[in-house]
């Protein structure tokens, strides 16, 4: 009787360890969309990859040129239909964050998803390009009043266009056209592209940044007064 009491109760402290171990995954990981989150960090490393990756096996600079703004904004359309609901751009993720459409930490989770994609894609295009001359990633210039606010109406704009028409192929054209036209729609990919290149510089710090949280807070402007200004849609 002793031997299977001893059994039946080294049983129940299994199960009930069991049941421990469980619970507390369920409630580390409550709230958390795993799908949303692999959806921002393949996102945002496609989107690098791809438009940068070209690039650095061709040893151009094509930043600012019509064939990258192409590039990053048919990657992007195609990324966003592929991940209904991605928001992939760290700006739209800011924004939708400020402004209380998303909560912080899904938005936080989002966005570190979003950079961990973006470093691990620069790490492959950094390897890629070691025995090239020269950088994939461009330096970052100085962040000026113009730039802050160009940034700030870019993140506004882009929130307006993505959140209106939706992520498609009319969010993308009008992405593309945005980095052409010298708006800096600051991504994953240029933090990843500083962080493996070592180029801590406070310009670089200060314009990545910078411009992201700008963008954010444009993009939030747009979600707080775009119905106001234009109406609803219909």
């Amino acid at each position: 009787m002793n031997i299977f009491r001893g059994r039946h109760l080294y049983t129940d402290r299994v199960r009930r360890t069991r049941s421990i171990v469980r619970a507390g995954y369920e409630n580390m990981t409550d709230g958390m969309d795993t799908k949303s989150m692999m959806a921002e960090f393949v996102g945002s490393l496609a989107v690098t990859l791809l438009v940068f990756g070209d690039m650095a096996a061709n040893g151009e600079d094509g930043h600012g040129t019509a064939a990258m703004a192409g590039a990053a904004g048919v990657c992007l359309a195609i990324m966003w239909m592929t991940f209904k609901g991605s928001e992939i751009l760290p700006i739209l993720t800011i924004g939708n964050m400020a402004s209380g459409r998303t909560d912080w930490q899904k938005g936080a989770t989002n966005f570190s998803m979003q950079i961990l994609g973006g470093l691990i894609a620069a790490g492959i295009i950094f390897w890629q390009a070691e025995s090239l001359d020269g950088s994939s990633f461009a330096d970052a210039d100085k962040l000026e009043a113009t730039g802050a606010v160009t940034a700030l109406v870019g993140g506004f704009l882009m929130m307006i266009v993505w959140d209106r028409l939706g992520a498609g192929w009319e969010s993308g054209a009008f992405a593309a056209i945005l980095v052409l036209a010298g708006v800096t729609l600051s991504s994953a990919s240029a933090l990843g592209g500083m962080i493996v290149e070592s180029a801590w510089t406070q310009d670089n710090f200060v314009n990545i940044l910078g411009t992201m949280i700008v963008g954010g807070i444009g993009a939030a402007a747009a979600l707080m007064v775009g119905d106001q200004i234009l109406g609803e849609e219909e």
